[in-house]
């Protein structure tokens, strides 16, 4: 880093929304890595794409859950 000190991201943490844009495009990204030349770079996207997806789907699991617990909780609160 040619003796610069590196920035550090400070700030709110991002939403669970932030975290699915974020991790799509990282899944494009890699995926269109996927019939590179390379066999390296290819094996590499591979991995990546496989990481990402995993942790991808998991996030839409929680966004999912999330709203239907939010559905819940306003039934509940109607009911009241």
């Amino acid at each position: 880093m040619s003796g610069q000190k590196r920035r550090t991201r400070r700030g709110k943490p991002g939403s669970l929304g932030d975290l699915q844009r974020e991790l799509w495009g990282a899944l494009r990204a890699a995926s269109a890595l996927l019939d590179h030349e390379t066999p390296e770079l290819r094996l590499r996207a591979v991995h990546a794409t496989a990481q990402a997806a995993a942790v991808y789907r998991a996030a839409l699991a929680d966004s999912e859950l999330d709203q239907r617990l939010s559905a819940l909780e306003e039934i509940a609160a109607a009911r009241r």
